[in-house]
């Protein structure tokens, strides 16, 4: 347990956060939320969450929320299946509970948010979701128009693709191989960004078998599941989109050996950030202010 979590977040009992943890299988979504409410207060507000779907007992019953709505990208909800939360744990009821009632999910890219979800929120609450926004220019758009005047943007995302861990493999090793290790043992640190595919797909196909290779190189390379945006891609995004920035930091810092970092920026002369793993984001949506896109 991380020292974010030696304390109950939230202010939770032991027996309800035990309780959440287990019935919902949350993790670090507990740590993140409570680093959101130290600077903006969930109560009383109506929140669009992006890109997951935390319970209702908690955002509803326990935050005090007025109102959650969960966007989650149908393509990501179709390569999760089964393990999504939403369909792990049936989130939704059958609307005669309270919570129920005031809790909303959406099958949708944020990116086509429209009219009717417009200037309707006070809060955007996003963890572990931008890595996986392809066309997050226009995905910013969006949450910008469906924030009130004065309405928030809370994001936390990790790994980036320019991370030492940033192919963010969906995938563990089959079973078949009998090999007890982690996406680690696929991968040295940043063994996604130094290797081409070729040398990655004759590498794994020597070390497991050729479908297993090809598994990987098509969800590190190919598959839409993250986008592939580098550090400095997204502080562009943040800072040419319409939000006003409240703060922007690098996370999870932990810096590449001299050589290797040489060895990167030689590759990709055009970014230096390698030794950040996520970012963290707080924006506002301007009061008195009018955007054209």
């Amino acid at each position: 347990m991380n020292k974010l979590s030696q304390r109950l977040p939230l202010g939770l009992d032991i027996l309800t956060y035990n309780k959440l943890k287990c019935d919902y299988d949350l993790s670090f979504h507990f740590d993140y939320l409570d680093i959101c409410a130290k600077s903006i207060s969930f109560a009383g507000l109506d929140v669009l969450e992006v890109g997951g779907a935390l319970p209702p007992p908690l955002v509803i019953d326990h935050l005090g929320c007025n109102s959650w709505t969960a966007v989650e990208s149908p393509e990501y909800d179709w390569e999760l299946g089964a393990a999504n939360q939403i369909n792990k744990h049936n989130l939704v009821l059958d609307g005669n509970n309270t919570s129920q009632t005031r809790y909303k999910h959406c099958l949708m890219n944020i990116e086509t948010a429209d009219q009717p979800l417009h200037s309707q929120f006070d809060l955007i609450f996003s963890i572990a979701a931008f890595e996986h926004i392809s066309r997050l220019p226009k995905a910013l758009e969006a949450m910008f128009l469906c924030l009130r005047p004065g309405g928030r943007l809370f994001t936390m995302f990790s790994p980036v693709w320019s991370a030492h861990d940033g192919y963010h493999l969906p995938l563990s090793i089959p079973k078949r191989f009998q090999i007890q290790e982690g996406t680690d043992y696929i991968f040295k640190p940043y063994g996604h960004l130094l290797q081409t595919r070729k040398s990655v797909y004759a590498d794994l196909k020597q070390r497991f078998d050729s479908s297993f290779a090809e598994e990987v190189v098509y969800y590190t390379y190919n598959s839409p599941h993250i986008n592939r945006y580098f550090t400095e891609d997204y502080c562009s995004f943040f800072t040419q989109s319409a939000f006003q920035i409240d703060s922007l930091l690098l996370t999870f810092i932990n810096p590449p050996a001299l050589n290797m970092q040489k060895a990167l920026c030689e590759r990709y002369p055009s970014y230096s950030n390698f030794a950040n793993n996520g970012i963290y984001l707080t924006a506002t949506r301007p009061s008195s202010a009018i955007h054209y896109f």
